[in-house]
C-alpha cells in the first residue's frame, strides 16, 4: 500500500478569471525550526542513504504509488507519461495515451485503492480513473461536480481509503467563493453518495473584482504564510486534521467521533528574504482549469502551469513577521496509521515532519535530506524528490526510519 501526497508542494495560490462567454479559471494549488524543549521534546530520526533512485529525470513528478509487488507507478505530468518502475530492474511506460476509455492524458496524482488498484488523476481527460492491479484501466469518474457553472466543485483527491472511498476538499460556497473555509468531502463510488466529514480553515485571501456582468474578472490571491489547516486520511478511513488555531492534531473516526491530541508548542520561524523567495517560487506550477461555452455545451480542460511561472514579486505582498507552525501540504499517513505533518522551517534547511499517533499525540520527528520533498509513503519506504539545475525531478526511495513513542 502506498499513500500519496497530492497536495505536497502544491502552491497556496488561487487566481480566478470569469467571463460569461466562456468561464476561465486558473487555480495554483497554488530560529529553532521545531521549537523543542522541556516536556514537549520528542525523538528525532533522519533518513539514511537512498535505497534506489529512478534512472531518469522527470519533467514534473506529480505522483508516485508503491504497488504491492514493490514496483512504483510514477506520474510525469509534463512528460505525459505513466511509468512503472522496478527499483534495480528498470522501467516501462504505459503507452495507452489518448482520450479513449482505456487511455490517459496528463497524469497527475496517484492514490491507492483496494485489491491493489490505483486511482489516477487524469487532468488531460478531466477525470479520475481506476487502474487495476494488472495495470488495466477501469471505471472513471468526472472531476467536475455540481455542473460547470460558478457553483462547480472539483473532486481532486487528497486521500483514499481501504473501502475505495475518495476524500477531497470543497470550498464553502463553490470554487468562485472567497471564503476562508472548506469542507472535507468523502465520495463512495460504490453508492455514488457524497458526505461531508469535517471543515477546515483555509489561508486568508485578498479578493478583487473588475469588469461588468458580461465580462467579470475575479482575482483571489493569498496572504503570504497565512495559517491554515492541513488534512489527510488514513487507510482505515480515519481523517487527520492539523489545526492551525493552536497547533494540534485531530482524528475524525468513520462515525464522526473526534480524538484530539494535546497542543504542540513551537517557536515561530522568522520570515526573511529567502523565505519570501521560497513562498513566491511556489506560486508557479499550479493547476489551470478552463471551461468554455462558445455556443455549445460547456467544455472543461485542465493542465499544470510550469513551475515558477508566476511574475509576482515580494513587493506585491504584505508579509507577516513569522511563519505558522506547519505547511498546508496535507497530512500523510503511513502503514502504521500515523500522521505526518510538515513543519515550517527556515528556507534552505532540511525539511522536518512531526509524527502523530492514533491519540493525536506527537511522538517523534523525521528530518529529510536537504532539498528534498516527500512525494509518497509506502509500506516500509518513503519516496522523495529533488530537483537539479535544469529543473528535472529525480525520484528517490528511502527506508522509513524506526519511529519510537
Amino acid at each position: 500500500m502506498g499513500l500519496d501526497a497530492y497536495r505536497t508542494g502544491t502552491p497556496p495560490f488561487l487566481l480566478i478569471a470569469v467571463t460569461m462567454a466562456g468561464i476561465a479559471a486558473t487555480i495554483a494549488g497554488c530560529a529553532d525550526p521545531a521549537g523543542e524543549g522541556g516536556s514537549d521534546a520528542v525523538p528525532r530520526a533522519s533518513l539514511g542513504e537512498p535505497l534506489a533512485q529512478f534512472e531518469d529525470g522527470l519533467g514534473s513528478l506529480r505522483g508516485a504509488r508503491e504497488l504491492a509487488d514493490g514496483r512504483v507507478l510514477i506520474a510525469d505530468g509534463f512528460g505525459e507519461a505513466l511509468i512503472v518502475w522496478a527499483p534495480g530492474a528498470g522501467a516501462d511506460t504505459l503507452t495507452n495515451v489518448g482520450q479513449g476509455p482505456q487511455e490517459y492524458q496528463l497524469p497527475d496524482g496517484l492514490f491507492p485503492l483496494p485489491d491493489g488498484g490505483t486511482l489516477l488523476v487524469d487532468l488531460g481527460n478531466v477525470r479520475l480513473t481506476r487502474i487495476d492491479a494488472d495495470l488495466a484501466f477501469g471505471e472513471t469518474w468526472p472531476i467536475a461536480r455540481g455542473g460547470l457553472g460558478p457553483d462547480m466543485t472539483m473532486m481532486l483527491p487528497g486521500a483514499t481509503d481501504r473501502d475505495g472511498r475518495i476524500y477531497y476538499e470543497a470550498r464553502i460556497g463553490g470554487m468562485m467563493a472567497g471564503t476562508d473555509s472548506a469542507a472535507i468531502m468523502r465520495f463512495d463510488p460504490a453508492t455514488d453518495e457524497t458526505e461531508e466529514i469535517g471543515r477546515i480553515k483555509l489561508a486568508e485571501q485578498e479578493r478583487t473584482e473588475s469588469g461588468d456582468a458580461n465580462n467579470q474578472n475575479v482575482s483571489i490571491r493569498p496572504v503570504p504564510y497565512s495559517a491554515e489547516d492541513a488534512w489527510g486520511a488514513a487507510w482505515d478511513g480515519r481523517v487527520a486534521i492539523a489545526r492551525a488555531d493552536g497547533y494540534r492534531l485531530e482524528w475524525l473516526a468513520a462515525d464522526g467521533a473526534a480524538t484530539v491530541g494535546g497542543p504542540v508548542s513551537y517557536e515561530p520561524v522568522a520570515i526573511g528574504g529567502a523565505d519570501q523567495d521560497e513562498w513566491l517560487a511556489a506560486l508557479g506550477g499550479g493547476l489551470r482549469v478552463e471551461v468554455t461555452a462558445d455556443g455549445g455545451a460547456p467544455r472543461m480542460s485542465m493542465s499544470r502551469a510550469p513551475a515558477g511561472a508566476g511574475e509576482a514579486t515580494a513587493g506585491d505582498f504584505i508579509w507577516p513577521p513569522v511563519k505558522p507552525a506547519f505547511a498546508p501540504d496535507g497530512v500523510l499517513s503511513d502503514g502504521e496509521g500515523r500522521a505526518w505533518v510538515r513543519r515550517h522551517v527556515p528556507a534552505g534547511t532540511p525539511p522536518l515532519f512531526d509524527i502523530f499517533d492514533a491519540r493525536g499525540e506527537r511522538i517523534a520527528q523525521v528530518e529529510l535530506p536537504e532539498d528534498r520533498s516527500l512525494v509518497a509513503i509506502g509500506e516500509a519506504s518513503v519516496y522523495l524528490s529533488r530537483s537539479d539545475e535544469f529543473d528535472f525531478a529525480w525520484l528517490e526511495k528511502y527506508a522509513i526510519p524506526v519511529i519510537t513513542g
